[in-house]
Parts: structure tokens; sequence; C-alpha cells
């Protein structure tokens, strides 16, 4: 797994990604992500900014506590919008996640700003995907289209 080198790289590298974003307890914490995970960001943010007009907010990447991917540096919380986060649906910010190769895609309606969970876990035969409901229960995609009549 290659982790970032030098302030110089970030900058040439991923001009797509809101580096500032990426910090951990008021830290700049590019170092702890993983090559991978942030070419494939940018390529998203990309996209996003050319094909949808979006920008972004990364809300969290890298986390020293816990578990999962985020501790591995494979893993960002992000909001896509147009004007003021929380604009852009969220179920039009993970059908648009999808379109990607990533690992782990999880949709989080209730948000302040609804938004999604993006990863590029590694050794699954299958993409994992989740939504959390207003009472932080994770439940799995089906159920969202059930609940909320939407196609993903």
């Amino acid at each position: 797994m290659n982790r970032i080198k030098s302030a110089k790289e970030v900058v040439n590298r991923w001009p797509h990604v809101r580096i500032d974003q990426i910090e951990y307890d008021g830290s700049p914490c590019i170092d702890q992500m993983t090559e991978d995970s942030m070419d494939l960001l940018n390529t998203m943010c990309r996209d996003a900014e050319r094909h949808n007009n979006w920008l972004h907010r990364i809300n969290s990447s890298y986390r020293a506590k816990g578990s999962g991917q985020h501790t591995l540096g494979r893993a960002f919380d992000i909001v896509f919008y147009l004007d003021e986060p929380g604009d852009v649906d969220v179920w039009e910010q993970y059908r648009f996640a999808q379109k990607y190769p990533w690992g782990g895609i999880g949709a989080y309606p209730f948000w302040y700003a609804p938004g999604i969970h993006v990863d590029t876990r590694q050794d699954w035969d299958h993409i994992a995907t989740w939504w959390r409901d207003n009472d932080k229960k994770y439940l799995g995609i089906a159920e969202a289209e059930s609940r909320f009549g939407i196609t993903v």
C-alpha cells in the first residue's frame, strides 16, 4: 500500500481534491491516505466538477481511532453540492459514486448536509453498499429503495 510522500506530489497529482479538508483532529493527514484512494477520489471529483458543476466538501478521511476503512486511509465521507452543501439529493450523489470502482459506498440522508461515504476496501468479491437511517442504524440499500421509493 503506497502512501503520499510530499506536499508537491499532492498539489500536482490530485488537483481536483480539496486537500485542505483532508485532516484529522485539526491537523493535515494526507500522508495517511493511500494513493489508490486519492487517485479515485480525484477522478470522481474532477468528473463531478466537469459534468455536474458540483463542488465538494470532505467531512472525514483518515481517522486514527475506531475501525474500518477510515483507519486504513482508504475512506472519505463527502458531500457534493452546487451552491451550498445539502442542495444535491443524496441519492443522486450515491448513483454518481456508483459509476466508479469503489469497494464501498454508503448513503447518509440524515446528515445535516446529506452525503456519501466512499472507500477502496480490498479483498471483497462484491461492493459493500448501505445507508444509515435517522436512528443511526445501518441498513441495506434495498431497504432504502422500498422506504423512499427510489432506484439506486
